[in-house]
């Protein structure tokens, strides 16, 4: 994983550091989907293969943020199973 740093200009425009899109594979004219989350700003490269797998994987991580908010959580320990956890959090 590449990190760098960058900031915006006036006009509200980010720069992505080369390195950090040589690492994504960002070409010019890739399209992203924008978030904000609490003052965090993510980008998501829109690929149509995986659009449908992103846009349903957001609406859980909101669902399961709102259920946190609301106490409502389950607690997974590192030393179980990925299968474990997977079936922890599936139902």
């Amino acid at each position: 994983m590449e990190v760098a740093i960058t900031k915006i200009s006036r006009n509200g425009q980010v720069v992505i550091p080369s390195e950090v899109r040589k690492d994504a594979g960002v070409k010019p004219s890739t399209q992203f989907l924008v978030f904000n989350e609490d003052g965090n700003i993510f980008l998501k490269q829109i690929r149509k293969e995986s659009l449908r797998d992103d846009m349903m994987l957001m609406d859980k991580i909101r669902r399961s943020e709102d259920e946190i908010k609301k106490g409502r959580f389950v607690k997974a320990d590192t030393k179980m199973a990925d299968e474990e956890i997977d079936d922890l959090l599936m139902h």
